[in-house]
């Protein structure tokens, strides 16, 4: 949980803080004008508990107001996600069988124009922009398809490791460390394994791009509590590198929105990692400062899905 500021603590204990404010004032008075010391005491701790209980309420009400807007929230990003789905399925179809012929037809004038300098620079230009929008079909097909789940009751740790080894050469090629701290005796998960490993092969590759002058790759793993009384492995992957500005935190699942300036991104990894935690019946939050790097917090619950 993130350390409050003196304007949060005051805004959090506001009524104590006023409670012991008014005994203040009148433990003075009173013991200007008298010498109950019995009586002022007793006042002060009924005062002192009152405002104590009323705190509390408010504070009990304000956190389940906030909990009932950040349900909603994520409730409206996946009803969005599933629309923008099926519509990039029909696009993605639509353009994929034509895409081919241009870059087999590229190919074609490459090999017949090898002689012309010019005109093979811009048979180039034709295939790598060719190539990136084929790139972004592939994506958004990834994206829209729906894969029926391959469900095993697993421990999560051991798919994490594995995720790890796909992304080992960039780890020493950029000099990042990776500090992994897991809590014994976890619930086991039941879950895909090959779409899990996905997930975190996504995390860690965004992770390493956000690190290019080297840094630490964290991963921590715990149990949590889930709805109901459900437990849950809490995942949390994090990064020291250049962090996220907050206007960009609430865009940063939206399909083609992206942080990156590769050619290469098509903006869908994020979106297709959080499809893929939604199906498993789990949540993922990003929590990012600018400057201060990010962490990823995955929470997936034990048990049947």
């Amino acid at each position: 949980m993130p350390k409050l500021s003196l304007r949060q603590q005051i805004e959090k204990n506001g009524l104590l803080l006023i409670a012991v404010m008014m005994v203040g004032i009148y433990w003075a008075f009173d013991y200007i004008s008298s010498g109950h010391y019995l009586t002022r005491t007793l006042i002060a701790v009924l005062v002192i508990v009152y405002g104590f209980f009323i705190q509390t309420l408010i504070n009990s009400r304000k956190a389940a107001i906030e909990e009932t807007q950040r349900t909603q929230k994520q409730l409206a990003q996946s009803e969005k996600l599933a629309a923008l789905g099926a519509v990039a399925a029909g696009v993605a179809h639509e353009v994929k069988n034509p895409l081919a012929i241009i870059v087999q037809g590229v190919e074609f004038l490459k090999t017949a124009l090898r002689d012309n300098a010019r005109l093979l620079d811009v048979t180039e230009r034709i295939e790598k922009s060719a190539l990136r929008a084929d790139n972004i079909v592939k994506g958004l097909l990834s994206y829209s398809r729906e894969i029926a789940l391959k469900m095993e009751e697993m421990d999560i740790a051991p798919v994490i490791d594995e995720a790890l080894t796909f992304v080992d050469h960039q780890l020493r090629q950029k000099r990042i460390n990776v500090k992994k701290q897991y809590a014994p005796g976890l619930p086991k998960i039941i879950m895909d394994c090959d779409q899990i490993k996905q997930v975190f092969t996504n995390l860690f590759t965004n992770a390493i791009e956000a690190m290019p002058g080297g840094g630490i790759l964290g991963i921590r793993l715990e149990q949590a509590g889930g709805d109901n009384g459900q437990a849950s492995v809490k995942v949390v992957v994090s990064d020291t590198g250049e962090g996220i500005p907050e206007d960009r935190i609430r865009r940063i699942f939206d399909p083609f929105f992206t942080t990156k300036e590769s050619e290469r991104n098509t903006g869908l990894g994020l979106s297709i990692t959080k499809g893929i935690i939604d199906k498993h019946r789990g949540a993922i939050e990003i929590e990012s400062e600018p400057g201060r790097g990010t962490r990823v917090v995955i929470s997936l619950p034990a048990g049947l899905v």
